[in-house]
């Protein structure tokens, strides 16, 4: 069975570069070293991971370096996210997402199908990525496995943003994110909290997310806080938070999220579904209902976590991920 490291939350963040992908500057970051347009050197299988909304590509730092001694691990900030440019277009739907990773999936295996990608002059691994999706990313991250199976060779999904129309009392704190769009007064709001309590945006953002931000740690805090006060600096951030998440209830409410439930039904690939027992973000009840429509997929919910099992359990989740492609490349 392929090993897994120890969890380290005192790590640096990944390294990255910006790529251009279909017209757009994107950031993606690599585990080890091994940037998108290097294959890895000794044929490791690669997995791509999609953060969630108003999260970013630091979301994956633990889960990706417990991976690293079996899997090369790659992150992307999405369009308007973490470092990446905003879209040109100002499109922060689900469908423009799965557009740029199609893209950047398409960049890395193109690397991976290069003569010579690994030692003794072979094709560097079956083609095909290990695609993992949280929240947002989980939604994106199907709508990709649909449209390009042949990029996709797994699929893990994280409390993946399905449509769970129940009220819920809790969702009310989100509606103030479609004011961020106010012009003047939702921008200026947004970088004065961000630049000058960034430190209570992140501890805030943690409760919401977590089950026991403590676990995170001092240096991981630390980083989230520091991305914190970079994004108020960005121009587009409250448009990109608040543009994706108007987009995101538009797909829950239109046709009743037929097209989440028609993008899981064409799922093909082998899937583990993960989530959090006490996720307040996107319930747990929605869970049998996605695992039911992507055929022979599996669930796991943990007990005590909430919406971001990967930061919050990342040895755990690691193992799932691991035996998923364990399976799917054997």
């Amino acid at each position: 069975m392929a090993a897994l490291a120890q969890v380290d939350r005192e790590s640096d963040v990944w390294p990255g570069e910006f790529l251009s992908l279909r017209g757009r500057r994107v950031f993606a970051r690599h585990v080890d070293g091994a940037a998108a347009t290097t294959a890895p050197p000794d044929g490791r299988p690669t997995a791509v991971m999609i953060h969630g909304l108003g999260g970013s590509s630091i979301n994956w730092t633990d889960l990706g370096q417990v991976l690293a001694p079996s899997v090369a691990s790659y992150a992307l900030d999405l369009p308007g996210f973490g470092l990446s440019d905003p879209p040109a277009d100002g499109d922060y739907g689900i469908e423009s997402f799965a557009e740029t990773v199609v893209a950047y999936l398409e960049t890395v295996v193109a690397v991976r199908r290069r003569p010579g990608g690994a030692p003794g002059g072979t094709a560097n691994g079956p083609d095909g990525v290990h695609l993992i999706g949280n929240s947002l990313g989980g939604a994106v991250a199907v709508r990709v496995a649909m449209l390009r199976p042949d990029l996709v060779r797994s699929l893990t999904l994280i409390s993946p943003a399905f449509p769970d129309l129940r009220p819920r009392v809790r969702r009310l704190q989100f509606l103030p994110l479609s004011l961020v769009r106010i012009p003047g007064v939702g921008p200026a709001g947004f970088r004065l909290i961000g630049s000058a309590y960034p430190e209570r945006q992140v501890d805030s953002t943690f409760r919401e997310i977590l089950v026991d931000p403590e676990v995170m740690g001092p240096v991981r805090r630390r980083q989230a806080v520091d991305q914190a006060a970079a994004r108020a600096s960005m121009a587009w951030a409250p448009d990109a938070l608040a543009a994706s998440f108007n987009a995101l209830v538009r797909s829950w409410v239109m046709d009743l999220g037929a097209s989440h439930w028609a993008a899981a039904r064409a799922v093909s690939v082998p899937t583990a579904v993960i989530w959090g027992a006490r996720d307040l973000l996107v319930s747990v009840g929605v869970a049998p209902k996605v695992v039911r429509h992507i055929r022979g997929s599996t669930l796991t919910v943990f007990e005590g976590v909430g919406h971001v099992a990967q930061m919050e359990r990342p040895a755990e989740t690691a193992r799932i991920v691991r035996d998923l492609i364990e399976m799917a490349d054997s």
